[in-house]
This record gives structure tokens, sequence and C-alpha cells, in this order.
């Protein structure tokens, strides 16, 4: 894929999370009373403004590299993940199951935001090695 083609993508992802987390925070009865919700929420929300940055040429892009900050809006969604099953009531294996979903998102992240996508997409990012 090319790198207008993933900013165009990561701009539809952190609008659609941030409309979401959005639409919870007005709809939702009770958000300030379930703590875990509320984290969830946050880190939805904020894994969206991350992704829309990345989407965005600014100076924000331009002190950090657009596809850095869709690694910190994978992780911070992959962190967001097992927490709507944390207290549903839901088996212990579907809640681990979601988790290492979120763990493998998260590590997509990592590799993004750290390694410049040298793991997951083979090659670095940053062309120029630094």
């Amino acid at each position: 894929m090319n790198e207008r083609l993933n900013r165009r993508i990561s701009a539809v992802v952190g609008v659609f999370l941030v409309l979401v987390a959005g639409a919870i925070v007005v709809l939702g009865d009770g958000l300030l009373e379930t703590p875990v919700l509320l984290v969830q929420v946050t880190l939805m929300g904020v894994a969206g403004v991350c992704d829309i940055i990345a989407a965005a040429d600014t100076r924000l892009t331009a002190r950090w590299a657009w596809y850095r900050w869709g690694g910190l809006g994978n992780i911070f969604l992959g962190l967001s993940l097992p927490l709507g099953f944390a207290e549903s009531g839901t088996g212990r294996l579907f809640v681990v199951g979601v988790a290492i979903g979120g763990l493998s998102l998260g590590l997509m992240g990592v590799d993004m935001l750290v390694y410049h996508g040298k793991y997951t997409r083979n090659e670095r990012l940053d062309r120029d090695g630094t």
C-alpha cells in the first residue's frame, strides 16, 4: 500500500473512533460511575485523535512522522479493546481472546512507533534509516 492510501484509511478510522467515543459520552448514562468504561472511551477517543493527526500534514507530523502517530493510535486502541469486556460477565476465554487481539494491535503500533514499521512492513518507513 502506498502512503497516501494508508493516511486516508487512518483518517477514516480516526473519525470513526472519535465519533463512537463522542456518541458514548453524549448518549451513555453513568459513564463517570463506570471507571472501566470511562477509561475505554477515553483510550478510544485518543486513538482516534492520533489517527486523525496521522492523516494530515501538520506541524505535529512534521515533528513526528505520520506512521508514528498511527502506531500510537494502534497502541491506545489495543489497550481499549479488552476493557469493553472486562466487567461484562462474558466468559474469561472471550476476554482473553479480545485481550490477545488488543495485544497484537498494540504490538503492531509499537513496531510503527519505535521501529518505523520494520517488522510489520518488512522495511523501515523512515527510508533514511534514522
